[in-house]
């Protein structure tokens, strides 16, 4: 089978379909995925290979960035040649050879400079907002009301990373805590990361 070439086709589609719903544009800051690891800080397992060569497809498919946030990227074994992973390129490297074929995805990101390792919430990603099933009514956000955030600054969208979900003191950390379903049902990891930018994107697209 051929290799897909996601890049070009997904420019030419984005250019053909522009605002096919004839609406006036609006123009939307930039979404950061946040994928909080609460599974475990003490060993790079497949876990987190997996959540980033599962994100990196969607946030490039819908324009998001994407950010890993206390992944223990000092316990990534080296590759051959490579010292020390003291360095932000080092581990970068290290992570993109590491998830396999998802990585061409990774690497658009990171050409871009959108994709970012950190372990705190940095200004640039604009307003937090925590994802749960099961929101506090003083925090609540809508979907619709995420866009309408989006129209004045960027927000960070936290996923966790485990079937803990977000810690209380990420919670804490939320302004606003979305459930994607508003209905109140958990979903699996993977899928939270597949529908919250889908959903979101869809909205936009035709609002």
């Amino acid at each position: 089978m051929e290799e897909y070439n996601y890049e070009y086709d997904y420019k030419k589609y984005t250019k053909n379909n522009k605002n096919k719903s004839g609406n006036k544009e609006k123009n939307y800051k930039r979404c950061t995925m946040i994928l909080y690891n609460s599974y475990d800080k003490s060993k790079w397992h497949e876990a987190h290979k997996r959540a980033i060569a599962r994100a990196a497809p969607i946030c490039t498919a819908f324009d998001w960035n994407l950010a890993i946030y206390d992944f223990p990227v000092d316990k990534i074994e080296n590759l051959e040649g490579l010292e020390s992973t003291n360095t932000e390129k080092d581990v970068i490297k290290l992570i993109e050879t590491t998830i396999g074929g998802s990585g061409s995805y990774l690497r658009n990101l990171i050409d871009n400079n959108r994709f970012i390792v950190t372990n705190k919430y940095q200004a640039q990603f604009g307003t937090p907002i925590a994802t749960t099933s099961k929101p506090d009514a003083k925090k609540l956000i809508t979907p619709k009301q995420v866009l309408q955030e989006l129209q004045k600054k960027p927000c960070g969208v936290f996923i966790g990373l485990g079937r803990h979900g977000l810690p209380k003191d990420v919670m804490k950390m939320g302004h606003y805590e979305l459930d994607i379903t508003e209905k109140g049902l958990s979903l699996e990891t993977c899928t939270a990361i597949a529908s919250i930018p889908s959903v979101l994107g869809t909205m936009a697209k035709y609002e």
